[in-house]
């Protein structure tokens, strides 16, 4: 027996990771409102045949890597560790089907930032501030909306004094929190702090493996010594650590992804994430030669797939092969949701488009009216697609109000389901 395959049956047969599923499709099942397909619904509830379960999951993992830390396991980054209480809330919004329920909400709590990264997506972007009890009341309300999954970003989110603060607030509410930082603040006192405050992960921004490139592109110079100094800090406290990297043409063309692997698995790394250059911010009028074309992306899901089966560690989270459509999908404003500096409620980090402003308004209805604009996940990214459309209406800048968002999403209407969510949920949103 595998590894992999050893540890999902640990998982199966683990009352404490399976009773909230199975409890919730007992209360779907007696109120005749079943979300999952018959086959698996039938595999995954049953007469709770536990190996039926395995087959499924084992079908559905193939490419991730399982591993342990802290006493749970853990998959991905894009979602909580388990068992735990995220772990559980997320599983109660998904298979109850609630449209209030999205997985993710990363906050940008400053716009502050001392450096200047190539791929900044906050430039353009008109900036403000909310105060730390607004901060702590938008988090009360992700809780009240589902949230699994709560990420503080910026800017760089370590300039902000009161952070222990806010990822107290979220993980106090039964949220998993990650501090994605680009290494410009190393404090020890600050990431002990953080740990202290419940924080789960942190995410250290490290773009090559040469010094000199990644301070180039990150516009300041000694930020590669001080992205490592900070990976050691968080591996120290006992956090999930990952190093994150922005994927250029040129790193993929020659592998550098390789190197990244190599010095994450150096500095006791356990994810390494990839993300795509995006059409927004300081890359929002690059030409089609910065993004990345077909095979770049083929290359990155990839390594992302061979690597995990390989076992081989840190694990790898290519954002393009999670989100893929033959996965999850784009769940920009359906399962996941941004808010800038200024409160401005966003699909995703990337997609310069508001629905609303947290701390004005009940964010339920923001998130309703997002949504339902947004409809459900999409098969392709909606920022790459769409980007040229969204320019168009930013008459009055970004993001665009409310109005001009709810119009782009009627000019470029629906997708069909990403391939996974079409089979896990049915027909969940197929009457667009």
């Amino acid at each position: 027996m595998n590894s992999q395959l050893f540890s999902l049956l640990r998982i199966v047969l683990n009352p404490r990771i399976t009773a909230t599923p199975l409890r919730v499709l007992r209360a779907m099942r007696a109120r005749g409102n079943p979300r999952l397909p018959g086959v698996v619904e039938q595999e995954l509830g049953g007469g709770m045949d536990k190996r039926h379960a395995l087959g499924f999951l084992r079908q559905w993992l193939d490419g991730e890597r399982l591993t342990r830390h802290g006493g749970q396991w853990v998959l991905n980054s894009f979602l909580p560790p388990f068992p735990g209480p995220a772990f559980n809330r997320m599983f109660e919004n998904l298979l109850s089907g609630r449209r209030l329920s999205p997985v993710s909400a990363y906050l940008a709590v400053t716009a502050s930032c001392p450096y200047r990264c190539w791929h900044c997506s906050l430039k353009e972007r008109r900036t403000g501030h909310l105060d730390t009890g607004e901060w702590r009341a938008v988090i009360g309300e992700l809780h009240g909306i589902g949230a699994s999954l709560i990420g503080f970003t910026g800017g760089e989110p370590l300039t902000r004094e009161e952070l222990p603060e806010l990822v107290a607030a979220a993980s106090g509410g039964g949220a998993a929190t990650i501090v994605f930082s680009s290494g410009a603040v190393v404090d020890a006192g600050q990431v002990e702090a953080l740990r202290r405050a419940g924080l789960w992960s942190m995410c250290v921004s490290l773009d090559h493996t040469d010094p000199a490139e990644h301070d180039r592109l990150r516009g300041a110079e000694g930020a590669f010594d001080r992205a490592l100094a900070l990976v050691r800090l968080a591996r120290r406290a006992g956090l999930y650590t990952m190093i994150g990297a922005v994927a250029t043409r040129r790193l993929v063309e020659e592998r550098g992804y390789e190197g990244l692997h190599r010095l994450g698995r150096e500095l006791g790394a356990h994810e390494l994430r990839l993300v795509e250059p995006m059409p927004c911010g300081r890359l929002a009028g690059a030409g089609a030669d910065t993004l990345l074309t077909a095979d770049h992306v083929r290359r990155l899901r990839r390594f992302h797939v061979e690597t995990n089966r390989a076992g081989r560690r840190p694990k790898v989270c290519a954002f393009n092969q999670v989100e893929s459509p033959e996965l999850f999908g784009c769940g920009a404003g359906t399962q996941h949701l941004f808010i800038d500096s200024a409160g401005a409620v966003c699909p995703c980090d990337f997609t310069p488009m508001s629905f609303g402003r947290a701390a004005a308004e009940p964010l339920a209805a923001i998130w309703t009216r997002m949504s339902e604009a947004m409809g459900r996940p999409r098969r392709h990214c909606f920022i790459q697609r769409h980007h040229e459309r969204i320019r168009r209406h930013a008459e009055g800048g970004f993001p665009l109000e409310p109005a001009a968002s709810l119009r782009v999403c009627d000019e470029v209407g629906r997708e069909p389901l990403p391939d996974y969510i079409a089979r896990v949920h049915g027909g969940w949103g197929q009457d667009a």
